[in-house]
């Protein structure tokens, strides 16, 4: 079951990669909130936070390599770099009493998103050479995440509502392993 839940996350990772190349074109006004470049850190700060161990970061490895040789903008590794530093930042907090509380959750949705669309924008003005940050990008990272901070709820519900119907449990809701923290 450990490897099963790493695929079915990594094709809900895919799924949200196609979902965030597509919706923008079929609905602009979701490019002008900046809904384009926000679904899969989603899916990996959640697959961080249910996972809370290495396959966190296998799983954020995974879903950036698709995104790097998707994406036209960035060289290869810079999405990988950043969603497995977003996971491992994640994952060692998992297993903290806090982590089981929504609020808490929702602040990681919050800072993760936002702090992932920062840098990925600060490489891309290093790549560029331009250090121009016109207010319509800060706009965009913030308005993607606070989309992604409101969406959360109902797309971690609704993300993990087929692995649990299979039996499968979180790690927050299995007994702490003592040897590991």
């Amino acid at each position: 079951m450990p490897a099963l839940i790493v695929l079915y996350l990594f094709l809900v990772g895919v799924v949200a990669l196609l979902a965030q190349m597509e919706l923008p074109v079929m609905f602009p006004v979701l490019d002008l909130v900046g809904v384009g470049s926000a679904l899969v850190p989603l899916v990996v700060i959640y697959g961080s936070l249910e996972l809370a161990d290495e396959r966190g970061p296998i799983l954020a490895f995974g879903l950036g390599l698709m995104l790097d040789l998707i994406s036209s903008t960035h060289r290869l590794g810079i999405s990988m770099l950043l969603l497995v530093s977003l996971s491992m930042l994640i994952v060692t907090q998992a297993y903290k009493a806090d982590a089981k509380h929504w609020i808490v959750r929702l602040s990681y949705v919050l800072t993760g998103t936002f702090c992932y669309l920062v840098v990925d924008y600060l490489f891309t003005r290093v790549e560029s050479g331009h250090w121009h940050w016109p207010l319509s990008v800060w706009t965009k990272i913030t308005l993607a995440s606070l989309f992604n901070f409101l969406l959360s709820p109902a797309l971690f519900f609704l993300i993990g509502l087929p692995p649990r119907l299979w039996g499968w449990k979180p790690a927050r809701e299995e007994r702490p392993r003592p040897y590991a923290r």
